[in-house]
């Protein structure tokens, strides 16, 4: 006989659900389409942090690393971004903590648990997230959340000196980094939708168009949803290139949100 893993299980059974194929789900539906389609995987920098008053709280443990801009006035998560070396579930376990943890103070963020996370993951509520034990699957994720911790005070204390050496210099106190912002935020979504994309040309044109037409490629603006949903088509050796869904995705992703919005998505479009 089998072992327990082996063996299809009904949707209700605590060691997975039953996929078309008959055969035993090893992730949820949503796990799966996480992983597929991350929207947090990516890296910040020093000047990130630095030209923008934050601080930056980078830790990684085993096949995961997570990049954390915090607002050392008010330790309010900023943004968040991921690396994952691992499966699906470790690529949705990096998803969902980068997404929960934007807006949120460093101690509540950090207080995540595994039982919390996985059941965020599940399809539905009688469905466990993953056919092997959540403990086992997501054993990353406490040692993960303690090294950030342990990260960003340094991190903190440090751009806490500069962002004073910066008020004496200016004579005036500074508004907190994530409230500045939030504000240019703000003002790009105000912006009408011509001069968005303008703005994005120009980055593009500047920063981007270079790189992609010395290996033969190109891209095309297609569209611009709500200021913050860029829809490209791949043009020359991009339409298939590797890369194009990857690397270079994750750059024009990095380039957008660090100099107009700072959540912007690029998505690529056939048509």
């Amino acid at each position: 006989m089998g072992s327990a893993a082996e063996k299809p299980l009904d949707s209700g059974s605590p060691g997975g659900e039953v996929s078309p194929d008959g055969d035993v789900r090893k992730f949820s539906k949503k796990i799966e389409s996480l992983a597929a389609n991350p929207k947090h995987r990516g890296a910040f920098f020093t000047e990130d942090a630095s030209t923008k008053d934050l601080a930056l709280a980078t830790a990684k443990f085993k096949d995961i690393k997570v990049y954390w801009l915090i607002d050392p006035q008010t330790d309010l998560i900023y943004d968040a971004k991921f690396f994952s070396y691992g499966g699906p579930a470790s690529v949705a376990l990096g998803e969902m903590l980068c997404t929960l943890a934007k807006g949120m103070k460093v101690g509540s963020a950090s207080a995540f648990t595994i039982p919390q996370m996985e059941a965020l993951l599940r399809d539905d509520a009688a469905t466990p997230a993953t056919a092997a034990p959540a403990e086992e699957v997501f054993a990353s994720l406490p040692p993960l959340l303690i090294a950030v911790v342990e990260a960003y005070a340094p991190a903190k204390a440090l751009s806490l000196a500069t962002i004073s050496m910066k008020a004496k210099n200016d004579g005036a106190p500074r508004k907190s980094a994530f409230e500045t912002l939030t504000e240019a935020d703000q003002d790009w979504l105000a912006k009408p939708k011509d001069e968005q994309i303008q703005a994005i040309e120009a980055i593009i044109e500047k920063d981007v168009r270079p790189g992609l037409n010395m290996d033969g490629g190109d891209l095309h603006i297609r569209d611009l949803e709500e200021g913050q949903r860029l829809k490209i088509k791949w043009q020359g050796a991009c339409g298939g290139c590797a890369s194009s869904t990857g690397a270079t995705l994750s750059y024009i992703e990095d380039s957008l949100r660090r100099q107009v919005f700072s959540g912007m998505q690029v998505i690529p479009v056939e048509e």
